[in-house]
């Protein structure tokens, strides 16, 4: 179930850009760990980040991109997921699932000052929360352009990012 204050922030988006919907950003091996099944690819419904990436051997762990509303009834429930794991972060993006994916994946690693590079886990909400007080500079909040809206619960508190700099 996609919690309320998704769902209303969905219907503002709507009326002023006519359309939109909601995608899940979900952590595998949370989902996996809550539901005992791991996520796996589908068509329109359920998308792994790593998909055409070296890391593809991490995609049951990683980063997916689900479609609740398309995958009703054959996953578990985000928002039971939500409540009881670090592992969902809702979407507000005008883009469907494979373009979302698309627009996340530069942004699964980050370059280091020594020149190697290191997985930034913006798919878990802690991690989200402190990127959003950290990153400060347009350049930074790049990431946050890629949806219209974050929401996501942390410590208990339903939260939000959004950065309305430019359209997405």
């Amino acid at each position: 179930m996609i919690p309320g204050s998704v769902n209303e922030q969905l219907r503002q988006y709507r009326k002023r850009h006519y359309g939109g919907h909601v995608l899940a950003l979900v952590d595998g091996i949370q989902y996996q760990q809550h539901t005992g099944q791991q996520l796996t690819p589908e068509d329109d419904m359920t998308v792994s980040l790593f998909a055409g990436t070296k890391d593809i051997a991490l995609a049951h762990a990683g980063p997916w991109l689900v479609d609740p509303n398309k995958s009703r009834g054959h996953l578990a429930d985000l928002g039971e997921l939500e409540q009881a794991r670090p592992g969902v972060i809702w979407l507000i993006t005008s883009h469907g699932i494979e373009a979302q994916a698309e627009k996340l994946r530069p942004h699964l690693k980050v370059s280091l000052p020594d020149g190697s590079y290191a997985l930034l886990r913006f798919w878990d909400p802690r991690i989200i929360h402190a990127l959003n007080d950290a990153y400060q500079t347009p350049d930074d909040r790049e990431l946050f352009r890629t949806a219209f809206e974050w929401q996501y619960l942390y410590e208990g508190q339903r939260r939000h990012v959004t950065d309305h700099e430019t359209s997405n």
